[in-house]
């Protein structure tokens, strides 16, 4: 694993990447009792990804509540379609857990729509984007990070589809667990990442392909992996 020693990653570096996709078992839950029990087996956890996904606007000042929460482990991903499973006492005990870490990009957002359906105080959230900021690195999104992180492309071509319709297709599975899944891979990569991004000059940005080369060794607690 290396590092671009920049703080901007050039659009054709990013589209060079090859895709990443979830390859776990995907779990939709669709019913307050479902709720309950994948809510259980997740506070079992330390680490889970976290994203949500609401229905598309296309009109200006128009926007729709939350329609599915996605929380993944290493190897599963729950994708809670709320209009079905409303928030459940289990789910909401889930949200306001300190001791689970619940990794996201924007988490902020995301909290306060979900606030907007039911009233609950955060507890264990952390912010990627946030993390990243500090570093001084400025694209602070999952797409960017996946790709100065991991090394990977994440495919981002479902994202404006109707995610409020009762039956998620396959497609709308995979990027939905993607999304949540690769924040947990993300996160331990950032933590031990102790560059200073600000050094760098934002034109460094336009830098030719085979320059990205220049990479350091990054050292990584690989225990977390096995968590």
């Amino acid at each position: 694993m290396g590092l671009v020693l920049t703080n901007r990653l050039n659009r054709e570096y990013i589209n060079s990447l090859p895709i990443i996709r979830f390859e776990g078992e995907v779990v939709i839950v669709t019913d307050g009792q479902q709720a309950d029990e994948a809510a259980g087996r997740l506070m079992t956890e330390t680490y889970v990804g976290f994203d949500t996904e609401s229905r598309p606007s296309f009109t200006r000042g128009t926007s729709y509540p939350v329609s599915l929460v996605q929380l993944a482990t290493r190897d599963t991903a729950y994708l809670f379609q709320l209009k079905k499973t409303g928030f459940s006492d289990g789910f909401v005990e889930f949200l306001e857990n300190d001791r689970i870490k619940k990794i996201g990009v924007g988490v902020k957002n995301d909290i306060e729509k979900l606030q907007e359906l039911r009233k609950f105080t955060a507890g264990g959230f952390i912010d990627l984007s946030k993390l990243a900021a500090e570093k001084g690195i400025i694209q602070v999104g999952l797409r960017g990070l996946a790709a100065r992180y991991i090394e990977r492309r994440v495919t981002k071509t479902a994202q404006k589809t109707n995610w409020a319709q009762p039956e998620l297709t396959w497609k709308q599975q995979i990027y939905a667990a993607c999304d949540a899944w690769i924040c947990l891979r993300i996160y331990p990569r950032l933590l031990a990442d102790t560059i200073d991004y600000r050094q760098f000059n934002e034109d460094e940005a336009e830098v030719k392909k085979d320059e990205w080369e220049r990479r350091i060794h990054l050292t990584i607690d690989n225990s977390y992996d096995k968590k």
